[in-house]
């Protein structure tokens, strides 16, 4: 997926690592900071002070870091626009961080197997 952000085109990416490297370059946990993102919905300016921006922004820079895993670190990497706006940012790479972090039935190959050939026979 690729976003303008100011004058350049990025592009995000994300897989089932994300939650393991999210925690690598943060510290924390993926899921926990997914539920204080949640809370933005009702955030007003008296209760602004009490959300950490920096879960925003790690969270575009992790998505980032696996499409392009040379852009350095992160605050270089933020350094580098001429403007970043994370609340045009988030609702664009959400879905790809929902999709990441969902998780799917897993049929093991041996259990798949077994079903196909008995339906083969039938």
């Amino acid at each position: 997926m690729k976003i303008q952000i100011g004058n350049k085109s990025v592009r995000f990416e994300a897989n089932a690592l994300f939650p393991v490297k999210y925690k690598a370059l943060t510290d924390r946990d993926i899921f926990k900071d997914m539920k204080e993102i949640e809370k933005l919905a009702n955030i007003t300016a008296e209760t602004m002070d009490q959300f950490n921006i920096d879960v925003l922004f790690d969270i575009a820079y992790t998505l980032a870091w696996f499409a392009d895993r040379s852009i350095g670190e992160r605050d270089e990497w933020l350094l580098s626009f001429d403007e970043f706006n994370i609340y045009e940012v988030l609702p664009q790479i959400t879905g790809l961080l929902a999709d990441s972090l969902a998780t799917k039935k897993n049929i093991p190959v041996a259990a798949a197997q077994k079903k196909k050939k008995k339906k083969q026979k039938n």
